[in-house]
């Protein structure tokens, strides 16, 4: 099994490509916001190349099978003391329960520590599967934080 989770770069765009539109199909914000290819573009080369956001890319066999994204940043009440947050984990559906979900856990907390920030805030979308997720990070030694709501305006 050839199995591995590695920073992206520029050159993993093509494979990049499709997972983000997935991701973004299966999330309540696909219902609000249209995929853009050539915005997405110029977004994950400026992720990318951002050393305050990390960018990985999973593969087994050499074929891309997930990616995820964290950001470091300053906590605007004291900015001394940093956090990490996922910004997007998307897996193909046919490679979840694999391990590589582990392993992209693994690079994000690793790259906490290199950030020296105090904690990792992961994220989850309300659907079907939070009750999945919720047990999944608790046996991690997460704790709730607060939960997000959106309202289209326009």
């Amino acid at each position: 099994m050839s199995l591995v989770v590695r920073r992206a770069t520029l050159e993993d765009y093509e494979a990049y490509l499709p997972m983000a539109k997935n991701f973004l199909a299966s999330t309540p914000m696909g219902k609000f916001v249209p995929f853009n290819e050539a915005t997405f573009q110029k977004f994950f080369a400026n992720a990318v190349e951002n050393p305050e956001v990390a960018v990985w890319i999973a593969e087994y066999e050499n074929k891309a099978i997930g990616g995820v994204g964290a950001a470091a940043y300053p906590m605007f009440f004291n900015p001394e003391y940093v956090f990490v947050q996922e910004i997007w984990w998307w897996l193909e559906p046919e490679s979840r329960g694999k391990g590589a979900g582990k392993l992209m856990f693994q690079e994000i907390e690793n790259w906490t520590k290199e950030k020296n920030a105090k904690a990792v805030v992961m994220c989850a979308f309300e659907n079907e599967k939070i009750k999945k997720i919720e047990t999944l990070y608790a046996r991690q030694g997460f704790q709730p934080m607060e939960r997000t709501f959106l309202k289209e305006v326009s």
